[in-house]
């Protein structure tokens, strides 16, 4: 399921943002190429951060590291974007709505840990 996790990433993230830049009006504009790549970067650091832990997080703890990486990702790539908005936390609130979308997809397709099922009896 690693590599359908991947694809779903990528998919959330470049939906997320083609939409997020037509529904926030301070989301900066990018193309659809320019979405496709970050997208794809948002994607491998996501899995890349879901996965360190191994199979000892829960869907909750998967969730919440998903949504850190996939804010951290696009916060670290919002800063090197020259500023257009006047609003100085306009990216910050950009990041965070994407990373929230990461973040949600991964609580619906994280994977029933150990921890989580529910006990034999």
């Amino acid at each position: 399921m690693s590599g359908l996790r991947v694809v779903i990433y990528y998919v959330v993230a470049f939906l997320g943002m083609w939409v997020l830049q037509r529904i926030m009006p301070l989301f900066p504009r990018f193309g659809l190429t320019h979405i496709a790549v970050v997208s794809a970067a948002v994607a491998l650091v996501t899995y890349g951060i879901t996965e360190m832990p191994g199979g000892y997080a829960s869907a909750y703890g998967r969730a919440v590291l998903a949504w850190l990486a996939g804010t951290g990702v696009m916060s670290l790539y919002l800063t090197i974007l020259p500023r257009y908005t006047g609003h100085p936390y306009a990216y910050f609130e950009s990041a965070l709505a994407l990373g929230a979308l990461i973040g949600a997809a991964e609580l619906a397709v994280a994977p029933k840990t150990a921890e989580t099922a529910e006990p034999e009896r």
